[in-house]
């Protein structure tokens, strides 16, 4: 058994290297470099001086009300450095105006230890690596000229070892030790220990200071060490953070792991919870603010984390979003029972419902369906291009998903048929857009971490035409969701968590399997989706047409007779109907 493990080792790391080897551009660029964090970092983040910064308050959106989750440092490099950054995200706005999205979700822009931004080392200022401020602004503002609001992920369970308030704690400072959750004992693996080994993984620190042997909760590891949000001193911190972002002029936020606030045993909540939290930060928001839009992470029923919009009476999160829908399931078909049960439940709450495929932290939805319905191996996935049926099955999930009455979010890369893979770790979940331009083309590496899944690589997107050509077919996946979120413009009802926009198809076709027709309205106005995927069991979908008119006005691979419509594999119709 050893041996073989020996040889799948071996096996592994050669196909790794052959990875590597096909790379886009000839350097990594380190994000540890010393230049990027040779600064002071902000200790107190209240009076930060914002100078004479002008905000809009009310952005005109394009009207989608779809939203498109970017890691800018994958994204695009503006300044050839192999990072991505603002300059480069600058000028991409124009790909996202053409898709018709109208709200950009950022992952995490600060001074970050690691690439991925989730463990922070200073919340009010952007990464180095990322442009930095004036970047970030130039970018802010250019968003908001092209009618595209502007969300941050706001990181407010933990933040990173290296954090000056954790490095002031460890080294005594009682303030700054109740910031955090020091503890005497080893109650379980949540409690991690700063040892000099761990304390070695940080070159920026100061190396003649050695482990504390301190104990800290630190649920996620050691370099994350998890916030006391029960100390009112962390709460006053966190609202000067999110109100120097909203008076720079953010549209908004999504709060990571909120559902990891108080999840440790040695936590309490005796000042303070989660709906208590938000109530504040959305308080002082609005102050300068009225319309700031607040979601939280949710990675199960999405319905469950409504409990958190409210606080006593006063208003909290606007919404988390939902994993029940469709992360991690290839099967996208709801009736319209359980369609109307969710909608109700969000609408009774004044909350927006955000399903989702597909995110920065679980597998694509297209790796999914490979693995789970083809059954191909994942150390086969990456051999394996995408057939023109694989893609045609991400197309009609993306049909659903656009065609629900909700605020859905798209995954980077989801409009170009990225599928993926955990093989090299999470960030091969994370890949860099493989733009026409090289020297757009990102290309990271942690050389801090002694790992051979230190590079964030091209995986999928090696297999498949770079994003220009990708686009440019009248075909594409990019193409669809244009089309699909016109659609939401021209009718603003299919973008609202509303009831009473949608309808039971049966009062308007007849066949085997309802759940895979949605029937949107909105005074006379009826739209029908219908589709067939690898699940549904319709061949003929049969027009009511002694009540109806049937408008074709998008179809793939269907035949629309005056009868009904055939239904062939992987194929899509929307239908206006008018009633005679």
């Amino acid at each position: 058994m050893k041996f073989l493990n020996l040889v799948k080792q071996f096996l592994w790391e050669w196909q790794y290297k052959k990875i590597v080897k096909k790379q886009k551009r000839n350097f990594f660029a380190n994000w540890d470099n010393p230049k990027y964090f040779d600064k002071k970092w902000n200790l107190d983040y209240k009076n930060i001086d914002i100078k004479d910064r002008t905000i809009q308050n009310n952005v005109k959106t394009i009207g989608s009300n779809v939203v498109y989750q970017v890691l800018v440092y994958n994204f695009a490099d503006g300044n050839n450095d192999g990072i991505g950054d603002f300059i480069g995200l600058k000028n991409k706005i124009p790909y996202f105006v053409n898709l018709k999205v109208d709200q950009l979700w950022l992952s995490p822009i600060h001074p970050s230890t690691s690439y991925h931004g989730y463990s922070v080392i200073d919340f009010c200022d952007v990464a180095e690596q990322l442009g930095g401020m004036n970047a970030f602004l130039d970018f802010l503002d250019e968003a908001h000229k092209n009618g595209i609001k502007v969300y941050l992920d706001m990181v407010f369970n933990h933040t990173s070892y290296e954090h000056p308030w954790f490095q002031k704690a460890l080294l005594g400072d009682k303030k700054y030790e109740n910031f955090y959750r020091f503890t005497e004992n080893l109650y379980d693996e949540d409690i991690k220990i700063d040892t000099n080994t761990h304390r070695k993984r940080y070159p920026n620190l100061n190396q003649n200071i050695f482990g504390t042997n301190k104990k800290f909760l630190g649920r996620f590891w050691a370099g994350m060490p998890d916030l006391n949000l029960d100390n009112p001193d962390v709460i006053d911190q966190l609202i000067a953070i999110q109100k120097f972002w909203v008076s720079l002029g953010v549209d908004g936020f999504r709060y990571d792991a909120y559902a990891e606030y108080f999840s440790s045993e040695i936590e309490t909540k005796n000042n303070f919870n989660e709906s208590k939290i938000f109530a504040l930060l959305r308080k002082e928001s609005e102050k300068i603010n009225p319309n700031i839009f607040m979601f939280g992470e949710w990675l199960e029923d999405g319905t469950k984390a409504l409990e958190y919009s409210k606080f006593n009476d006063e208003k909290a999160l606007d919404t988390s979003y939902d994993g029940m829908h469709w992360k991690e399931k290839i099967d996208v078909r709801i009736n319209y029972e359980n369609l109307l049960n969710l909608v109700n439940k969000y609408s009774q709450n004044s909350s927006d419902w955000m399903p989702f495929l597909s995110n920065h932290d679980v597998m694509r939805w297209l790796d999914n369906y490979r693995q789970k319905f083809l059954k191909i191996k994942e150390n086969k996935l990456l051999k394996k291009k995408p057939s023109a049926n694989e893609i045609d099955a991400l197309k009609i999930a993306i049909f659903v998903l656009l065609a629900m009455p909700a605020r859905p979010i798209l995954y980077y890369g989801d409009e170009l048929g990225y599928f993926g893979t955990r093989a090299y770790g999470d960030p091969a979940l994370r890949e860099p857009m493989i733009w026409d331009n090289k020297n757009e083309i990102c290309q990271i590496q942690e050389t801090k971490i002694d790992s051979l899944k230190s590079k964030v690589l091209a995986t999928s997107a090696l297999t498949l035409p770079c994003v220009e050509e990708n686009i440019s077919k009248n075909d594409s996946i990019y193409e669809l969701i244009k089309f699909l979120n016109e659609l939401r413009i021209k009718y603003p009802f299919l973008s609202l968590t509303d009831p009473t926009t949608i309808d039971d198809p049966k009062e308007y076709v007849d066949c085997e399997d309802y759940s895979s027709v949605i029937i949107r309205k909105h005074k006379n106005t009826i739209l029908m989706f219908v589709y067939k995927n690898d699940f549904s069991e319709n061949h003929i979908v049969r027009k009511i047409s002694r009540k109806y008119n049937f408008k074709l006005i998008y179809s793939y691979k269907c035949i629309n007779r005056t009868w009904g419509i055939e239904m062939n594999k992987n194929s899509m119709a929307i239908f206006e109907l008018k009633r005679k």
